[in-house]
């Protein structure tokens, strides 16, 4: 009969020949989950038109650990307008920053969240609203952010930004954000919003930031914003 420390000491020296044979330990599952955002819907609730106060919890949102991972993960592309003591950051410090000041965290026919806000200490010029599809997999992630066009003294000219972590048909985008987008900006235009007296945009251009790096500029009327001709610009 084979002694128990016979048995001890055979399997020592198989783990010590699985070491010295590089094996390594099976990874574990939250490790490939970067790009899965279902966890986003527990900060989001549904829309409340009457609503004055922010909806849902975007600032535990944007804080969860497994944000910042989500956009480092999902876009890839620079971004080319937004300098931070001056130097351009990554895009998904850019999305951070511009929902910074948070707003609304809203889930649509419950797979669809939107999370926006602003600059901080610049929240008339400058937000942004990211759109997660949270159900696809990867999750798809659209971000929109509102600058000044560039050489413009003033406010009343606005170009929108749109970065996707997916490549993006302008004939044939998402159907929940083109509704996200016009209702985040009639939100913000009440007079009773989160007790201003509310701001409309005057968007003479977008420009589409793909995943590679492509820029598309289209003209504000493709997504559903004021323009004075539709389609795409030549």
């Amino acid at each position: 009969m084979t002694h128990p420390v016979v048995h001890a000491g055979l399997a020592a020296c198989l783990f010590t020949a699985l070491l010295q044979c590089g094996a390594q330990p099976v990874p574990s599952a939250s490790s490939f989950s970067a790009t899965n955002a279902a966890w986003a819907r527990a900060f989001a609730v549904p829309f409340d038109p009457r609503a004055t106060d922010e909806q849902g919890d975007e600032n535990r949102l944007t804080n969860d650990p497994r944000f910042g991972a989500l956009l480092k993960a999902s876009f890839p592309q620079r971004q080319w307008f937004w300098f931070e003591h001056g130097r351009l950051v990554s895009t998904a410090d850019l999305i951070i920053t511009f929902i910074g000041v948070p707003g609304d965290a809203i889930l649509d026919d419950g797979r669809y969240v939107t999370a926006d806000g602003c600059v901080p200490h610049d929240c008339v010029a400058n937000r942004g609203m990211l759109w997660i599809d949270s159900q696809s997999h990867p999750a798809t992630l659209i971000f929109a952010g509102i600058g000044l066009v560039s050489g413009e003294a003033s406010q009343d000219a606005s170009r929108l930004w749109i970065f996707s972590s997916t490549k993006l048909n302008w004939q044939h985008l998402p159907p929940s954000f083109l509704a996200s987008l016009p209702r985040w900006l009639s939100t913000i235009a009440k007079p009773d919003y989160k007790g201003t007296n509310g701001y409309r945009y005057n968007f003479v251009l977008a420009t589409i930031v793909q995943p590679n790096g492509l820029m598309e500029d289209i003209t504000p009327e493709t997504l559903h914003l004021r323009s004075k001709e539709p389609g795409a610009k030549q």
